[in-house]
């Protein structure tokens, strides 16, 4: 009785040992850490052998088909297993795989098996064993571009500006909003920000700004402008954009055929023009005048 007892323990602590030792993955790192759809990166993994004896030929594969869920990752220029001709005991090495995300692949984080089968040194039998899995990221980022839908601005007139926003990303971006910031040669009137919402890939929308444009502009203003969206993975982005707009005279517009010259706009604007340059005129001459009468 008391043999059968101690051949029990015996093989109980057998079991609890061979649970206890095994291959085990130590550290993943992946370079690029996210990868956008049809770009490379490289997978490494620190496999360490915490077996009691040395192994050889050790094969480690990562399981990029399954049944059961979409892996949109492939070997590139390389294979999905990799060969380790010793791991000795207490002692780790590296697995490297040069993958590619697949060019319909959606963002999200995915879930790789890893498996391996090895053989024990002074053994002829192979053994196996699911290392566990491993996650990589596919971001499909937007890339957003501006410009104005104004052909010019004209000076001294209230203006709307009109700002054209394109995603030409591979994703989509999310809760987008625009902002003018203060420049010289314009003065904001009312809002000086405004919310777009969600921009698809290959998309666009527009965003308005009421401004008025300063008589003695410039000929051209730069715009700065910020942008604030989420990637398809919910990270936060702020971005500085600048957008040139050409600022042109009333006769400069009406040359350009921007504004028609028998348009009341613009004979307002000549009358108010003609009145300045009148006052100025008066002011000067009034000025010369007390000069010449003024004793000396």
């Amino acid at each position: 009785m008391k043999q059968k007892i101690l051949t029990l323990i015996t093989a109980l602590l057998l079991v609890q040992i061979c649970f206890a030792s095994a291959l085990t993955i130590t550290s993943v790192n992946s370079a690029p850490s996210e990868v956008q759809p049809g770009e490379k990166l490289t997978l490494n993994l620190n496999i360490e052998n915490d077996l009691s004896q040395d192994i050889e030929n050790a094969i480690v594969s990562l399981v990029l088909s399954d049944a059961t869920s979409s892996i949109p990752f492939a070997p590139y220029q390389s294979s999905n297993e990799y060969m380790i001709e010793e791991i000795s005991k207490d002692d780790r090495e590296k697995a490297s795989f040069d993958l590619i995300a697949l060019s319909d692949a959606v963002s999200g984080t995915y879930t790789i098996p890893v498996q391996i089968s090895y053989r024990l040194a002074n053994e002829t039998n192979r053994s196996s064993q699911s290392l566990g899995v491993v996650s990589l990221i596919v971001n499909a980022k937007p890339k957003i571009d501006l410009s104005s839908e104004n052909i010019g601005l004209i000076k001294g007139t209230k203006e709307k500006l009109t700002i054209k926003i394109v995603n030409s990303g591979m994703g989509e971006s999310k809760f987008l909003s625009i902002k003018l910031k203060q420049v010289n040669g314009i003065k904001l009137v009312g809002s000086d920000s405004v919310y777009i919402g969600n921009i698809d890939s290959n998309d666009f929308d527009s965003a308005e700004f009421n401004v008025m444009v300063n008589a003695n502009s410039l000929s051209s203003i730069d715009l700065p402008l910020e942008i604030t969206y989420t990637d398809s993975m919910n990270n936060q982005i702020v971005e500085a954009k600048s957008v040139i707009v050409k600022v042109y005279s009333a006769q400069e517009a009406v040359a350009l055929g921007l504004i028609n010259k028998n348009n009341p706009f613009l004979i307002i604007i000549s009358i108010v023009g003609l009145g300045c340059a009148y006052v100025i005129y008066r002011k000067i001459k009034k000025r010369n005048k007390n000069k010449r009468d003024s004793p000396q």
